[in-house]
């Protein structure tokens, strides 16, 4: 049995990925719904038995990690999208180590997530090219 992420953290980290890479003020495609249910079969089908463990892990972590910042003071899906966009710049510069690689790891699964959905790839021609 495959585990799943549950609905709110789904929800959640679809709120981290939209502080990460903000696409309707970068003027590219934004992610569907349709392109995130794919992004999410594919992590939980296709990753290994760990994966999912520890990505709800970081997402639980990044929930409750602006409780200790001055300025936010409420969990990240509470917060409203501007403050989750500062909160993730602030993390950006932090000078503690899990708090950046927590942020890193999250700034990688985003790419990944948004490169692999079909109109982002079609406006940027990133169609795999296959040699014989």
């Amino acid at each position: 049995m495959k585990l799943r992420l549950l609905p709110h953290e789904r929800a959640w980290l679809e709120q981290i990925f939209d502080a990460i890479l903000p696409a309707d003020t970068a003027g590219m495609p934004a992610l569907g719904a349709r392109d995130r249910a794919s992004f999410f079969r594919a992590i939980e089908d296709a990753t290994g038995p760990t994966f999912i463990p520890g990505l709800r892990a970081m997402v639980h972590a990044l929930a409750v990690l602006p409780l200790g910042y001055a300025g936010y003071r409420r969990p990240f899906f509470a917060l409203s999208v501007a403050k989750r966009r500062a909160f993730v710049a602030h993390l950006a510069h932090e000078r503690g180590y899990v708090s950046r690689q927590l942020l890193q790891t999250m700034k990688i699964l985003a790419a990944f997530a948004y490169f692999e959905a079909p109109a982002v790839r079609a406006r940027f021609d990133l169609t795999p090219v296959v040699e014989p």
